[in-house]
This record gives structure tokens, C-alpha cells and sequence, in this order.
């Protein structure tokens, strides 16, 4: 079965349902694309806004709910996150099972290392060269005139967990990841796949060895990231970008084009336009760092 009724899936997060309990539902999915036959989940007012108006049904509660006009069908809980990665895990069923049912397909003049592993329902370019011990998850699209480095990981679970009493509900993640042409990716570096959307490397980007690229981010063309920097999830960054080492870059910001950022500075706010950033104080004392981010507030 390739679908859930909404009877079903309220049972799963113990909601009540507003609407058709018979309900199909064949995917879930962000709330700003959310179609007749997908549920969503929305959990501030302020995601009101980008609400698609074809959504199948909506996880939300019940405040939420009555100022959301049409014809959507409601489950409503208390905490539609932890409803929503409860709902995941219901759906990853599906997901395997499309996965396992789609052989990869694999371009021509490609060189494979030792130990190294293609999973199904992945689409792999021309001329692409894979070093050994190299590990590919379903759902992933490389492009042509690729490289990846030995010990890379492609498509694994990106860190999302909700809160629940006495410890954490994981969030199965649905989505995959596309990587376009003339790619390197180095050694030992790690790609999570989307939530529910795509993980995206955009054409020519290069990444060093070590980087950590979380869920749902994007990476615009020709972008070089050096070695041990970590991008958390659904932060966007521009074309024509370069993060020296061991940069950090906070989660759902989005970086300019022709950006460069400097080694160990860790960006906590989104960047609006091209230039050189850098953020690099001293290691001292935690106590005597906080009186001096004071101090600095008072010059300002």
C-alpha cells in the first residue's frame, strides 16, 4: 500500500481528525508545496503565510487551525512537530519500499573504488570517478565529471530529532540528494539528505576533506568550501563562494553570492551581500570572553 488514510495517521499521533477519516494521504511534505493528496504539518502562525492552498491535509493544533480557510482536512495534536516526526517514520515504509524498487542507473565511463557501495534508486553521470570505501545512499543524483574522494558519505540521515518527555523522536528523512556536474567532493566528508525536500551541491562546486554538509541545504555553482567547515540544515549559500577552514555556519540562513568567509568564523546570521567576513577572537576563560562581548556591545 502506497498510501495512508487519515484515520490511520491520526492514530500515530493521537490527533483528532477535522475532515475525511478515509482520506488518502501518499506523501508528506513542506507546507509551501503541500498538494491535495500530501499532508504538511504547521507549527507557528507565522508559517500561515506560505501555506500552499492545494494542501491535502494539515498537521497543526487547534488554535492554528481555524485561521486556516479552505477545504484541507485537519489532524490536530498538541505539538505538530513531534506529531510530524512521528508521521516519518510511518512514511519511511513507503520510502524504502520506492527506493528498493528502482534500480540505480549508472552513466558511462565510470571508475568505482574497493568497498565501495551504490544503493538503489540512485542516477549516476558520465565520466564519474568514485574512490574506495565510498557510501551512497538511495535517492541520490550525481552528475557528470564528478569525484569523490575516498570515505565520503552521500545521502545518510540528517540530524533531526523533536524533543519528547525522557529523550528525543527521531525524524525519518524522506527527501535525497542531487549533486550536479564537475563536482569534488573530498575525503571523509559527509551529505546528509533532505527532511522531506533535496540536499543540493550546484554545478562545480568543490569541497575539501572533512566538511559536513547537514539536511536541505543548498549550494549554489562554482562554491569552494575547505576542509573541517560544517554548514547545519536549510541554510542557502550563493554562487561563487568561498568558506575557508573550519567555518561554522549556523542552520536556515541564506549567504549572498560572491561571498567569502575566513577560517574559524562561525556565521550566525544570514549575509545579504558580497564581501570578506570574519569573526576570530582569542581563546580565554568563558567568563572573562562573555565581559568582553559586553564591552563590545557598549562601543557599538
Amino acid at each position: 500500500m502506497d498510501f495512508f488514510s487519515l484515520e490511520h495517521l491520526s492514530k500515530i499521533v493521537s490527533g483528532e481528525i477535522k475532515g475525511d477519516p478515509k482520506k488518502q494521504i501518499y506523501n508528506i511534505e513542506n507546507f509551501s508545496v503541500c498538494n491535495s493528496s500530501s499532508i504538511c504539518f504547521i507549527k507557528s502562525k507565522t508559517d500561515l503565510k506560505n501555506l500552499s492552498p492545494n494542501a491535502g491535509a494539515i498537521l497543526t493544533t487547534s488554535e492554528i487551525s481555524k485561521k486556516i480557510n479552505g477545504e484541507s482536512s485537519f489532524l490536530i495534536v498538541d505539538d505538530p512537530y513531534l506529531g510530524f516526526a512521528k508521521l516519518t517514520g510511518e512514511f519511511f515504509k513507503i520510502y524504502e519500499k520506492r527506493n528498493n524498487g528502482v534500480e540505480s542507473s549508472l552513466g558511462k565511463n565510470i571508475l568505482i573504488g574497493r568497498n565501495s557501495v551504490i544503493n538503489n534508486n540512485c542516477v549516476i553521470g558520465d565520466n564519474v570517478r568514485i574512490h574506495d570505501n565510498v557510501s551512497i545512499y538511495p535517492n541520490t543524483q550525481i552528475g557528470d565529471n564528478c569525484i569523490i574522494h575516498s570515505g565520503v558519505v552521500i545521502g545518510s540521515d540528517g540530524f533531526g530529532f523533536a524533543p519528547v518527555k525522557g529523550g528525543w523522536c527521531k525524524i525519518h528523512h524522506l527527501g535525497g540528494v542531487h549533486i550536479g556536474n564537475n563536482v569534488e567532493i573530498g575525503a571523509n566528508s559527509v551529505i546528509d539528505r533532505g527532511a522531506l525536500d533535496n540536499t543540493v551541491l550546484s554545478d562545480g562546486v568543490i569541497l575539501d576533506n572533512q566538511i559536513h554538509i547537514a539536511h536541505n541545504v543548498q549550494i549554489g555553482e562554482n562554491t569552494a568550501i575547505a576542509a573541517q567547515t560544517a554548514i547545519a540544515g536549510s541554510t542557502t549559500i550563493g554562487t561563487n563562494c568561498q568558506l575557508s577552514g573550519h567555518v561554522g555556519v549556523a542552520d536556515h540562513l541564506n549567504i549572498a553570492n560572491g561571498v567569502t568567509v575566513l577560517a574559524h568564523t562561525f556565521v550566525t546570521k544570514s549575509i545579504t551581500k558580497a564581501g570578506v567576513y570574519s569573526g576570530i577572537m582569542p581563546m580565554q576563560e568563558h567568563s572573562d570572553s562573555l565581559k568582553f562581548i559586553a564591552k563590545l556591545k557598549k562601543i557599538k
